[in-house]
């Protein structure tokens, strides 16, 4: 295992950048650069993503194709500094030292050309198969790690993915794809798009998956009343999308739905052992957004959203009482929203954003239902409606202070009114403004030398499923982060390019669980710093690398190390062309390194047993793909985990024995296949 690490690291440390061929690849590009690549329309100027103080991570269309990633967990796990976790549920991301298994949260958000995706129920960043976007029609994702309040308000605490969708003259035609895969799935794809002639621009999309999944076994369940250990049919997935995007002279339109059922073999009753839990998410969003110049210094982008979520998930009881066999969530959460961002070039050497957002989750219930065995509604257990209605202004200027140094400063101020009515009378248990500062500074010592600083705090509001867990609405306060980082970006010579960042992250007001007493505790405060690096490269024949790595050190607010947090990631990524450039071949190296798994509780949620190490995993990936297509067609075949190793993550629900059997962890997949054809018609 040392020696796989040292190999990864060491060749993290071999190479050279991306060739002066390819002076507009995305992955070379300085980020503050990549706006200029293409027309300044208002909204790049406004979109604070790529302005950014950071050091910004992208993973390009052609990436994804490359290395065969099927969903944005996998992007993710590219990218330096991310990882997920995964209990055959969802799909959970972490990132500088955060991730708790089962945290819906992940506290980075997530946004789809900008839109925030997670519901307004659980904060949940969906992405695995429940995600709104087929991988196909992504055009490249950007990471931007550090707080993002300013931008965005409640919830971008730790960083932000943007996930920019392609246009419909990307296709330029009508694609048909068909994938297999491993434990029985397969999917199916078309998408249209087109420019027409008129100027619009359009683009649709429908894909179906579905999978088997496997038979699974849990030594801890293993009684002849619990099928041996034995959960059978209880992986399987399915899911449908659909997504539209038109635009026209600044005018941007665009949808996307996701419906996905997804079998989890792992109860959360104990003695539900191998009966039905599956759980059914749908989500639904839209947006318009429009882009013009009110004169030659002032320019503006509004836009206009709406979300819908619900949670379907039903579960069989082991208990069975006839008219309670089953229970179903009834949960659903609608939202809409307004944003009306100006950028102003008016004053020399300035560019000030500023603008007012409001939102309004005006429905935020959970809403159980019992049914009998034909699936018939008998009863509700209860109601727990919530309401949210937030209101925002932000401002941020970036100007020069020398000419070497350039400044950016911004600020933004929240206003919630978050009110719980599952109790008489209703109760405000979020109504504090909230004031997002932040200040960078951006230091260009030499022309391939970079070195940014920056400081800035953001918050997270309470979401309705904190509340209703806790029954403490009027207790809980928002959680707070003040972070800072320190930044190098050098160029070591034109084809050799060194990322690098120092951070530190304290978060203050967490609601935890006392280890000792079990009690809810709300003033937390947990602390977590860091290294990453990064270099990027090419050679003549188009072969390229990426590689990073990077350490960090958690503690929660009991001063324990923070479960599921791995001291070290390391990654590679090399390609190459093959058979004459027939095919481009791709290679991907992974280490993560130990875990600590959830502590062990008892009925009154005192710990009884800490959390124990998990070792580290160096996973290794294949992809090949086609590099042209004939006749329209293409190809894609990968093999994740190359070398079937063998491993297990923490699991979200944990239980115990008297006699010292323990569940803690789940087995993860070995080796894996997919395979992908494409047909390209209609030109």
């Amino acid at each position: 295992m040392r020696s796989t690490t040292v190999l990864c690291m060491a060749l993290a440390c071999i190479g050279h950048v991306y060739a002066q061929e390819n002076p507009l690849d995305l992955t070379s590009l300085p980020f503050e650069k990549l706006t200029q690549t293409d027309v300044i329309t208002a909204s790049k100027l406004a979109k604070q993503v790529s302005d950014s103080p950071s050091a910004v991570s992208i993973v390009t269309a052609a990436d994804i194709r490359t290395f065969g990633y099927r969903t944005l967990a996998d992007v993710i796990n590219s990218m330096r500094g991310l990882y997920t976790t995964f209990d055959r549920r969802y799909e959970y991301l972490g990132g500088r030292g955060f991730g708790a298994p089962g945290d819906y949260v992940g506290r980075i958000m997530v946004l789809i050309d900008g839109n925030a995706t997670q519901d307004n129920l659980y904060n949940q960043a969906y992405i695995d198969n429940s995600g709104l976007i087929d991988l196909e029609l992504i055009d490249r994702v950007e990471y931007v790690p550090g707080t993002g309040s300013v931008t965005y308000g409640n919830n971008a605490l730790l960083g932000i993915i943007n996930v920019i969708t392609k246009k419909g003259s990307d296709f330029n035609s009508a694609q048909l794809a068909g994938d297999v895969f491993s434990h029985g799935g397969h999917k199916q794809r078309i998408s249209i798009g087109k420019k027409l002639d008129n100027g619009v621009d359009v683009l649709f999309s429908a894909s179906w998956l579905k999978s088997d999944g496997q038979d699974l076994y849990f030594p801890y369940f293993d009684t002849p009343a619990q099928n041996n250990g034995r959960a059978v049919n209880q992986d399987f997935e399915e899911n449908r999308r659909l997504f539209g995007k038109l635009e026209l002279n600044g005018l941007s339109l665009q949808a996307a739905s996701v419906t996905r059922t997804k079998a989890s073999p792992l109860p959360k009753r104990e003695n539900a052992f191998n009966r039905i839990y599956q759980l059914v998410d749908e989500t639904n969003h839209a947006s318009a957004k429009y882009d013009f110049n009110i004169n030659k210094d002032l320019k503006s982008v509004s836009r206009l959203y709406y979300g819908h979520y619900e949670d379907k998930t039903l579960r069989e009881y082991g208990e069975i009482n006839p008219a309670e066999q089953f229970r179903k969530n009834m949960n659903v959460g609608k939202w809409w929203g307004l944003d009306q961002k100006f950028a102003l070039t008016r004053f020399d050497g300035h560019l000030i954003v500023f603008g007012a957002e409001y939102r309004d989750d005006f429905k935020q219930e959970f809403s159980p239902a019992a049914l009998n065995s034909k699936f018939e509604e008998q009863s509700r257990y209860h109601k727990y409606p919530y309401t949210n209605k937030t209101y925002s202004l932000y401002g941020t200027d970036e100007f020069i202070v020398s000419d070497k140094v350039t400044a950016n400063v911004g600020i933004r101020f929240d206003k919630p009114n978050a009110i719980d009515c599952s109790v008489e009378p209703c109760i405000r248990y979020a109504r504090k403004a909230a004031i997002s500062p932040r200040l960078a500074l951006t230091y260009q010592a030499e022309p391939e030398t970079t070195v940014k600083v920056a400081y800035s705090q953001a918050f997270r509001l309470p979401n309705p499923y904190d509340i209703s867990s806790s029954q403490q609405s009027d207790t809980f306060k928002p959680e707070q982060v003040t972070a800072t980082e320190l930044i190098l970006l050098h160029d070591v010579s034109p084809t050799l390019r060194l990322t690098g960042s120092i951070y530190r992250n304290i978060l203050a007001d967490q609601h935890y669980l006392s280890s000792s007493t079990g009690a809810d505790v709300f003033t937390g405060s947990s602390k977590t710093h860091g290294i990453e690096l990064q270099i990027d490269q090419t050679w003549p024949g188009d072969m390229q690398l990426r590689a990073s790595a990077a350490w960090q050190n958690a503690n929660d607010s009991e001063g324990r190390r923070l479960v599921n947090s791995p001291r070290s990631l390391a990654k590679v990524n090399f390609s190459l062309p093959a058979l004459d450039s027939a095919i481009r071949v791709g290679v991907e190296a992974q280490y993560q390194g130990s875990r600590i798994t959830k502590e062990l509780r008892n009925d009154a949620d005192v710990v009884i047993r800490p959390g124990r190490p998990l070792g580290g995993i160096t996973l290794f990936n294949l992809t090949l793909t086609s590099a042209q297509r004939w006749n329209g067609i293409g190809a894609s075949f990968s093999i994740k985990n190359a070398l079937n190793r063998q491993f297990e993550l923490p699991t979200s629900i944990t239980r115990h024995e008297l006699d010292g059997l323990v569940l803690d962890a789940m087995q993860m997949d070995g080796r894996t296949y997919w395979l992908q054809l494409s047909w390209d018609f209609w030109r």
